[in-house]
């Protein structure tokens, strides 16, 4: 192929449609009309002699070979980027920009406020938009359409070469129950535990938990009645009834706070759930990109230091 024969603004659109899955939507990342977007489009087809994306209820859907494209021009555009930016470090306090986070409910509640905090005192002209997400591999599919900056959460099941990591903090786990509960005149011991009815809190809509699988190991079972997909759910349920929780710690501490629940140690050896920060590594020479990870990395260390102190 002819390099002459490509237009780096084709580039642009590609990468666009990629992320937005929708010529409309698309058009408007970039600053163009949708018609021009449309255009892009068709010249895209004709050069790449292929359909490129499809049309589908859910939006366009990228063909194999959009797929195969993805990496190389997002690597392509990000290298061009930073040899046209001439600068070696990221001005925070005079920069004007926005940086888009995935994070799971866990790190959203308890890491979220901290990370704010860090943002609004060094960068004020910087702004973040927060993306939810329930299922950890999804993280690696928001990273690869360059949808979110960074994704954070419980490690990815998927092994990807292209997307990189660093781990941030890990949480352990406590027992919630409501304020004035009869099982908190004393410890929960493990007795006490069984004889309760608890609610699962799992995002990734599993009907079988952390405990569930230790309790299992030791030939004994709970009485599960709820399983809901949000921890604010669970800690109002736990408000009103006398289900008990066992929950991450970082987020049993925030409900904690407003009075209505106590907590416990749980009466089980449970393993740590450990949270990373994932991105993707087209974005990881880019020097606004390291100082926001950076800043991640900063509001991780206040928030473990501050759950050590609320621990102790």
């Amino acid at each position: 192929m002819n390099l002459s024969s490509i237009d780096l603004n084709l580039l642009v659109g590609f990468e666009a449609l990629m992320a937005e899955r929708n010529v409309t939507r698309a058009a408007a990342r970039v600053g163009r009309t949708q018609p021009a977007m449309s255009g892009t489009l068709a010249r895209l087809r004709e050069l790449m002699e292929d359909e490129l994306f499809i049309r589908t209820a859910d939006g366009l859907q990228p063909t194999p070979r959009a797929l195969e494209l993805h990496e190389p021009v997002g690597r392509a555009l990000a290298q061009i980027e930073a040899a046209f930016s001439f600068r070696d470090r990221f001005e925070a306090e005079s920069a004007e920009m926005a940086f888009t986070v995935a994070m799971s409910d866990p790190p959203t509640i308890s890491l979220l406020p901290a990370l704010f905090e860090e943002l609004t005192r060094a960068a004020p002209g910087v702004t973040m938009h927060v993306r939810g997400f329930d299922d950890r591999d999804e993280a690696i599919a928001l990273l690869d359409r360059g949808v979110v900056d960074v994704a954070i959460g419980v490690p990815p099941t998927e092994k990807a070469g292209r997307i990189l990591s660093r781990p941030l903090f890990e949480d352990g786990f406590v027992t919630m129950m409501r304020a004035g509960h009869p099982a908190a005149a004393k410890a929960l011991t493990l007795s006490a535990f069984l004889t309760w009815p608890h609610v699962l809190f799992s995002p990734e809509d599993d009907r079988f938990g952390i405990v569930d699988e230790r309790l299992e190991e030791l030939s004994l079972q709970r009485r599960l009645v709820l399983t809901v997909p949000n921890a604010f759910a669970a800690a109002l349920v736990v408000e009103r009834t006398d289900a008990l929780c066992t929950m991450l710690t970082g987020l049993a501490y925030q409900f904690e706070a407003a009075g209505k629940v106590i907590l416990a140690r749980t009466p089980l050896d449970l393993p740590s759930a450990p949270f990373t920060m994932n991105w993707h590594r087209r974005n990881d020479a880019n020097v606004a990109q390291r100082w926001f990870r950076g800043l991640i990395g900063t509001a991780a260390l206040r928030r473990a230091r501050s759950s050590t102190r609320e621990q102790n």
